[in-house]
Formats: structure tokens, sequence, C-alpha cells
């Protein structure tokens, strides 16, 4: 259920062809506008402009690309098993998969975690709204419709996925594939992130250091002093996303913050 658009909420109109241009170059969409959610006012702005263009990262990967059955995602009367839904982003919320490292095929890796998830899981597509390979690749997560910004629809609102129980709406789910545990992430991936961190901060005019006070728009649970990009185990107590890519958060929110001013 889309939710009704508001002018200070409302992003421009865009088309994923011109977003996404050819597969494995830096596409650049000009006139994006600002994107505010309704709790937008804990996190400190970024200056604004009415004609910022806005770079999608390089090496990203569609659905169709890595291989997405999209029948999985319907019931056999043919409604969709979990129906979209849409709320302005607050959060950006990093993972990892927990799966093996030194990965031969992450697309294989991706489409076994799709049928888990879709299946398994019934929760009626991948859980992700990004996932990041180890040489970095960026793959398109749950699926928000073909005529927008990946994991959004037209206005700019966040579809809801499946990765921060009980704290999903509102909050972007992005994850580095592998054991990030005892094995720190490879410069590919944190730089792919980083890339796609400042797309996503940027479209939104979100400072990726500021403490927010999230709030769930669907049952009103709230997180206290959350920063808006976080890592899983920010919200409850999970090993997510692993203690070696946890201690470079610091670091990859300045990163991220340094993009922006450019």
């Amino acid at each position: 259920m889309t939710q009704p658009r508001s002018r200070s909420s409302q992003i421009s109109r865009i088309s994923r062809r011109a977003l996404l241009g050819a597969l494995g170059t830096a596409v650049v969409v000009p006139g994006l506008s600002a994107c505010s959610s309704a709790h937008s006012k804990h996190a400190a702005r970024l200056p604004d402009s009415a004609h910022r263009t806005v770079r999608l990262v390089r090496n990203f990967v569609p659905r169709a690309e890595w291989g997405a059955d999209e029948s999985k995602r319907f019931k056999e009367d043919g409604t969709e098993s979990s129906q979209p839904k849409f709320f302005p982003l607050q959060a950006l919320t990093v993972h990892h998969t927990a799966t093996a490292n030194d990965d031969p095929s992450p697309d294989a890796t991706v489409r076994t975690m799709y049928e888990k998830h879709t299946v398994d899981e019934d929760w009626g597509d991948i859980g992700y709204h990004f996932l990041v390979a180890p040489n970095g690749r960026v793959y398109e997560g749950r699926y928000s419709g073909d005529d927008a910004m990946p994991a959004h629809d037209g206005d700019g609102n966040l579809v809801t996925a499946f990765h921060t129980t009980g704290f999903n709406s509102g909050n972007l789910g992005i994850a580095l594939l592998g054991d990030l545990d005892a094995r720190p992430p490879t410069d590919a991936a944190v730089d792919a992130l980083t890339q796609l961190l400042t797309v996503l901060t940027r479209m939104h005019r979100l400072d990726p250091r500021a403490q927010i006070a999230y709030r769930n728009p669907v049952d009103g649970t709230t997180k206290e002093a959350i920063t808006v990009v976080s890592g899983h185990r920010d919200w409850y107590e999970t090993e997510c996303p692993g203690a070696q890519m946890y201690g470079k958060l610091d670091a990859l929110r300045r990163a991220v913050s340094a993009q922006l001013t450019r």
C-alpha cells in the first residue's frame, strides 16, 4: 500500500532505465529532489541542491541479471505473497550474510538466499534491499517495482524488507556477502558499500553520522539514539554484521560523509 504523497517527501519520478543505464557503468541522474521522513528533524541536514546529480554504484546487478525467479513471489492465485509497503526512509543498516567466504559464485548464493527467504521463510522476497559481493558487485535485493530507484517507489519511499525484526519499515538493509566476524570485508566491498551509501544518503538528505530517534510507522515502536548508518547489532543483540565489519562502521560513516561534501 503506497503512502499518500506530500510535498515534503516527494522525489522526482525517474525511470529505472535512465537510472541504471548500461550495466557496469556509473550512471548520472539529474534532478532528484529531497525525500524527508517524519522524523528527519533528528538528523543533521546536508546542503540541498535543486539540481543535485546522483551517481549509482558501478557493477550494479539487477534482479534479472542475477536470476531472480519472480514467480516465487506469488501465491497460486496470482497475488503477491508479501504486498509491497512503502514508507519514508529513516535509517540504513549494514549486515553480513554469515555465508562462506571465498565464494566462487556470488550470483548462486544470492539466488539461494532468495529461495530461502522467499519460500522457506515465507517473507515474500529476499530480506535485504541490496547485497554487496567481495568483488564489489552490488546486487539489487527486494523488489520495489520496475520504474523507480531500486528499493523505492516513484515518490522516493522505501519498500519494507525483512532484515531487522521489529524495525524494518523505513529501514534500508544492505548485506555484505560472507562471514565478517573473523575476516574483514574486502577493499572492493567496502568501496562499493561506501559508494552505495553515498548515493542513498545524498538522495534522502541524511547525514550518515547523525543520531536519530527511529519510529516504526506501522506499530509505533521506537529506538532512541540510533545512528543513521548503523550495524545490525545496534538494533538488538546479534553478532551481525560481524566483528570485523562492525569495527569499520565509524570509518565508513566518515568516508560517506566526506563523499557527500564533494
